[in-house]
C-alpha cells in the first residue's frame, strides 16, 4: 500500500484529524539491556503536547525528534 494515496490519522485514541508529524523518541530501556525507539504520528494540536518523556533513559544516542510528514507539508503547501 502507498502511504502517500492513504492519508494517516493521528495516532492518539479517538481523534480523526490527519497526521501532521511523527515525533520520535529513543531513549534506554529502564533494564539497560538497550534502546527502545517509540514513535507516533500525530496532528498538529497533539504534537504541540509532546515533550520528552523518558529522560531518565538519556544517554549518548537519545533522541526527541519531531519531523512534518512530506504529506502534510504538500498539503499545507497548496492552501
Amino acid at each position: 500500500m502507498d502511504e502517500n494515496s492513504n492519508p494517516r490519522t493521528c495516532h492518539r485514541r479517538d481523534c480523526d484529524e490527519p497526521a501532521a508529524f511523527v515525533v520520535l523518541e529513543r531513549y534506554q530501556e529502564e533494564t539497560g539491556h538497550g534502546a527502545v525507539e517509540a514513535e507516533a504520528v500525530l496532528c498538529r494540536t497533539h504534537t504541540a503536547e509532546e515533550h520528552p518523556t523518558n529522560l531518565d533513559g538519556v544517554y549518548a544516542d537519545y533522541v526527541f525528534r519531531v519531523e512534518p510528514l512530506p504529506e502534510a507539508t504538500a498539503t499545507d503547501r497548496a492552501e
